[in-house]
């Protein structure tokens, strides 16, 4: 009785053992095939985008399409969740223009879809641009549908594992391309123009990481260098450096564009009898202390504009003309013709052709573009680079009344006034309470006035041939961190 008790106790206990093992192998495997799952699904993910999602432009064009926004939120969410990724942008064109401009409108290009990744919450560290031009078609560009296949940007990562798309940037190890993996729009801007054969100039912004105007460069923080490429045989040359600030001395137009559309009312209605809001007070009282503050060799005028642009005024010294233009003219507008706006502040010709005159342009609004009718983003970074005038924006995302716009709506709004700045050498302010303005739009006053003229002269001796593709890098090293601006030119 006691052996058959005693086996039984010991048949059980195997049981028991052999279950405990079962449990402990089902769950191995489970985790595993979870992890690989996963794995696995994160690489189909990212492939995908690597391979069969790409990013198409109009022609000319580096404004972003409405069918692009699914495929950089699928790209941003991935950048987000997998930490320490580094994401490669890469834009392409067509194969009609120069060089020189098929270069820079690439570059443009994935500028863009970077701009709109930042809005989103993916970190600049992990992002690396770059722009091949015409380079690398996927077709022959004989006709237009292969041309529009053409005018592309693409993705690739710095994962190996995850860089198996057609165009993963490993692939072309020994490829000549144009990055700008060191530029960081948030603490440098600028317009670079280019003077003569042997010059370039730039009006020189740059802050601090809390946003906050930079003084304290020398000339022996700046350094340059042009590069460029002739018969296969790569070549560059020092430029010489010299820096001047832009203090009161300096005379400098400003224009004001100031949003009277519905949403900063938050009614519908464009009544004329509507009190003013707390967002339109605070415009305008911002708006007065910065005219406050205008020094006697500086200009100004006032733009108003809800669905369309008002007439503006010229540019005066008088504060008093400018106080009644601020006053007139406070009314609901209904839409937002915010591109018209700018376009029509970078389009006053009055300092056209005198160089002591800087201009700069503030350009305000709470909502996002719905009302140019014939005005493009592109248009507005061509018509700033044609007068040398720079845009620094401000965005107010404090929405009252009855319409609340969603998530991507807000991003979208944030890209644009972004990627204006951007391209244009100012730089975007961004705020989520009336009560922020006064301190933007003073920041913004003593961020002009502790700008710099840098002109980088070259060496006429070294310098290639005419009608060679060059490229300029400016270097300057803003508190121990060097930052790094770029102009791809054709040498005249």
């Amino acid at each position: 009785m006691q052996k058959k008790q005693h086996k039984g106790k010991h048949d059980a206990g195997r049981y028991l053992l052999w279950l405990f093992i079962a449990v402990v192998i089902i769950s191995i495997v489970s985790l595993v095939t979870t992890a690989y799952s996963s794995e696995e699904t994160s690489r189909l993910l990212l492939d995908s985008i690597n391979s069969s999602e790409v990013v198409y432009f109009d022609y000319g064009s580096h404004q972003l399409r409405e069918e692009a926004y699914p495929v950089l939120d699928k790209a941003a969410e991935m950048m987000i969740g997998e930490n320490g990724l580094i994401l490669y942008i890469t834009g392409y064109t067509d194969d009609r223009g120069s060089e020189g401009f098929n270069l820079e409108l690439s570059l443009n290009r994935a500028n863009a879809v970077k701009d709109y990744l930042l809005t989103k919450g993916v970190s600049g560290e992990n992002i690396i641009v770059s722009a091949m031009g015409k380079n690398e078609p996927v077709n022959g560009n004989s006709n237009d549908e292969e041309r529009a296949l053409n005018r592309r940007v693409i993705f690739s990562f710095n994962d190996p594992q995850n860089n198996t798309g057609k165009y993963a940037i490993e692939k072309f190890p020994g490829r000549r391309f144009y990055a700008e993996a060191s530029l960081k729009n948030e603490y440098v801007n600028s317009l670079i123009k280019v003077n003569s054969r042997n010059e370039i100039t730039a009006d020189l912004s740059i802050r601090d990481s809390a946003g906050q105007p930079v003084d304290s460069i020398a000339v022996e923080d700046i350094s340059a260098v042009l590069r460029w490429e002739n018969e296969g045989i790569r070549d560059s040359t020092e430029g010489a450096p010299r820096m001047i600030p832009i203090n009161d001395k300096k005379k400098i137009a400003f224009t004001l564009t100031m949003d009277y559309s519905g949403s900063m009312y938050g009614v519908d209605s464009i009544a004329k009898d509507i009190p003013k809001s707390d967002k339109i007070i605070a415009m305008e009282k911002s708006v007065k202390l910065f005219i406050d503050q205008l020094g006697s060799n500086m200009f100004c005028k006032i733009i108003k504009f809800g669905v369309k642009v008002l007439p503006p005024l010229k540019f005066t010294k008088s504060k008093n003309v400018l106080y009644e233009a601020l006053e007139s003219n406070s009314y609901p507008m209904g839409a937002t013709a915010l591109y018209s706006s700018i376009y029509t502040a970078l389009s006053d010709t009055t300092f056209q052709s005198n160089p002591t005159v800087m201009k700069t342009v503030i350009a305000f609004t709470d909502g996002m573009e719905n009302s140019s009718v014939r005005v493009t983003l592109d248009s507005i970074y061509r018509k700033s680079a044609a007068t040398n005038t720079k845009v620094f924006t401000v965005g107010l995302y404090n929405d009252v009344g009855d319409y609340k716009p969603d998530f991507n709506e807000l991003v979208r709004r944030k890209a644009d006034m972004l990627s204006i700045a951007r391209n244009t050498g100012g730089f975007f302010y961004q705020a989520s309470d009336p009560a922020e303005l006064k301190k933007i739009y003073a920041n913004i006053y003593d961020q002009v006035l502790k700008s710099y003229f840098i002109s980088i002269v070259w060496n006429s001796a070294k310098l290639p041939p005419k009608g060679t593709q060059v490229k300029a890098e400016l270097k300057i090293n803003v508190k121990g961190i060097s930052r790094v601006l770029y102009k791809n030119y054709v040498m005249e």
